[in-house]
């Protein structure tokens, strides 16, 4: 039994709707050495499918601005999953889409173009599959 999914977020908890941060960036639970956040790539569209295409990004707790590392380039997920995963909007970020994009191309061939899996677990349950 995965207990990530019986855990309430602080922003599911607060009713802090997704779609309201339009920068699409938020935090998400880091390790002691790494901060980690996500970053939204569909937020209109998701408004109407309801399946948010995200990348996750990390960096170490005292390495530099630009010392980044791309986690897991493209996940599926639905804003359930997503919502129980996010921590607190960020207000500084940008979105660099060369390494989603070819990702997101990659999910989108499989099932004869009909896309991949979709993750229904939190944001790090997906990304240990």
């Amino acid at each position: 039994m995965l207990f990530s999914s019986l855990i309430v977020s602080p922003a599911l908890s607060a009713g802090i709707d997704i779609q309201q941060h339009k920068p699409g960036i938020w935090s998400v639970l880091g390790t002691k050495k790494q901060n980690r956040w996500i970053v939204i790539h569909n937020l209109d569209e998701a408004k109407t499918t309801g399946v948010y295409h995200i990348e996750v990004i990390g960096r170490g707790v005292r390495d530099p601005a630009w010392k980044i590392q791309h986690l897991a380039q493209h996940i599926a997920i639905t804003e359930t999953a997503l919502a129980a995963s996010v921590l607190k909007p960020l207000t500084k970020g940008a979105v660099y889409p060369e390494s989603f994009d070819s990702a997101y191309r990659a999910w989108q061939s499989q099932n004869q173009g009909q896309g991949g899996e979709i993750c229904r677990q939190s944001v790090l349950d997906c990304m240990a599959q």
